[in-house]
């Protein structure tokens, strides 16, 4: 058959310099490149990895068409020496030949690591939430009633609370435990608490934001060990935010407080406390205030 006619010519160097370099070695070498390996196999396979059997097969097989290719052309030169004497065009098939060494080897490296489990990338917003998410717990208890928020009101906590109240229409308190965080998720989760009426109590401490969310239940109780911390606000970065007021932020709050029928008062004094302080009022205090009810 002509083929092998003319891949034996080649291996023995028979064929022209021109032949040898720009059609048996050049043009083949760029035709491997472009074609499978390795560069259309991403995309054949874009997620899941590529066989180790098929990379070394792939790779054994370029081996040996570059061997073919390399032998051919250098005794292809040693010919054109010897009938022509000119060692310039032979000189630039040997740097040619160092040349497609390097590349033959990126090109192993690069078909290698398609073997391997590519790394999963997470999205910025996906880390984001998950992050936020692990500052706090939703749990409900065994009866479906009661629903405890445990941790740092973060961003998100308004939806988590939406979903799980969703899956649990039978809730009717939430227990709250924690130290504060964004006072815009919990005013979101103090319209939830609003308007599904659920009654909310703390049994450990529940400050800063946490206020919040607590003053928005129907029936507002404390436990024993329970605790109430207020303060006035601040922003916990000093890089200037545009559209965000201080005062005008408090000022909301103040009249969300007062429309819960807390006493003037006492809202006056929690905004009065300096954020680098919490006040804790007592008992009493919070019972004259209109904040919860006796045990």
């Amino acid at each position: 058959m002509y083929f092998w006619y003319y891949i034996h010519r080649h291996w023995r160097g028979e064929q022209s310099l021109f032949l040898s370099f720009w059609i048996n070695f050049a043009g083949l070498r760029l035709l491997i490149w472009f074609a499978p390996l390795p560069h259309n196999l991403h995309n054949l396979i874009p997620s899941n990895p590529l066989p180790l059997a098929m990379a070394l097969s792939l790779m054994a097989a370029d081996l040996l068409v570059f061997i073919w290719q390399t032998v051919g052309l250098l005794r292809c030169g040693e010919k054109h020496v010897v009938n022509q004497g000119g060692m310039a065009l032979v000189w630039g098939s040997y740097a040619a030949i160092i040349v497609a060494v390097f590349a033959v080897g990126t090109q192993w490296i690069g078909l290698y690591q398609l073997t391997l489990q590519p790394a999963q990338t997470e999205l910025f917003t996906t880390r984001m939430d998950r992050l936020h998410a692990s500052q706090y717990t939703l749990a409900i208890s065994d009866d479906r009633r009661i629903m405890h928020f445990n941790g740092t009101i973060s961003l998100g906590s308004s939806k988590a609370l939406q979903r799980m109240l969703d899956n649990n229409p039978n809730v009717a308190q939430l227990l709250l435990q924690s130290d504060g965080g964004n006072i815009y998720e919990a005013r979101g989760m103090a319209a939830i608490i609003m308007q599904r009426q659920l009654n909310t109590r703390a049994e450990q401490e529940c400050s800063s934001a946490c206020t919040i969310v607590f003053m928005a239940g129907l029936k507002r109780t404390l436990g024993q060990r329970g605790k109430l911390g207020f303060h006035g606000y601040r922003l916990d970065t000093n890089t200037f935010i545009p559209n965000v007021d201080i005062a005008e932020e408090q000022e909301k709050d103040r009249q969300y407080f007062l429309a819960r029928q807390i006493s003037d008062p006492f809202v006056d004094r929690i905004y009065n406390e300096a954020y680098s302080s919490i006040w804790y009022p007592d008992r009493t205090q919070l019972i004259d205030a209109g904040i919860i009810g006796p045990l």
